[in-house]
């Protein structure tokens, strides 16, 4: 099963980036809609208590130009549902997504958490692994979604960071 880590820094302390950026669904709506150009990010549910805050997504990433193949199994539109817990104990997020094409054939999971790097800065590391079980196109799906989250994890971080500036966070 393919995986990525990927590690950024973010100019905030863990508890910012928790509750003001991560958990935020100002910033994430503003982040994936309006800067990123997401058809759609919509929280569908969260609670919290004392040991866990727990959230349901929807995100419709942009799909852009798929080679021949991979369109033919994805199709011109992508949605997927994220379910995600925050261990408030380890301050750790675990997440599976659910895709909306081909739900028994993929898995889609990960863990993110932050590390502190400094005064104001942390380190997020985000681990994700991803399998896709389709006769000849599965490795090039996996690619394609490895591709996908690295760039948008970089283009998010470049954003949050200057949402955090912007707003004194």
């Amino acid at each position: 099963m393919p995986s990525i880590t990927l590690r950024h820094e973010l100019n905030t302390d863990e508890e910012t980036y928790w509750a003001k950026i991560v958990f935020d669904e100002t910033f994430n709506k503003k982040m994936y809609v309006d800067h990123m150009h997401f058809p759609v990010w919509k929280l569908l549910d969260q609670k919290e208590d004392d040991a866990k805050l727990t959230r349901r997504i929807q995100v419709d990433p942009p799909v852009g130009n798929l080679p021949g193949p991979l369109k033919k199994v994805i199709g011109d539109r992508l949605s997927y549902t994220e379910d995600g817990t925050f261990d408030k104990k380890t301050k750790k997020y675990s997440f599976k997504v659910t895709p909306s094409t081909m739900t028994d054939k993929t898995k889609v999971n990960g863990e993110m958490w932050v590390e502190k790097a400094g005064d104001k800065k942390v380190t997020r590391i985000c681990r994700i692994d991803v399998e896709v079980k389709v006769f000849m196109v599965g490795g090039m799906v996996e690619e394609r979604i490895l591709s996908d989250l690295r760039d948008a994890y970089d283009r998010g971080t470049i954003f949050t960071n200057d949402y955090i500036k912007a707003n004194g966070l």
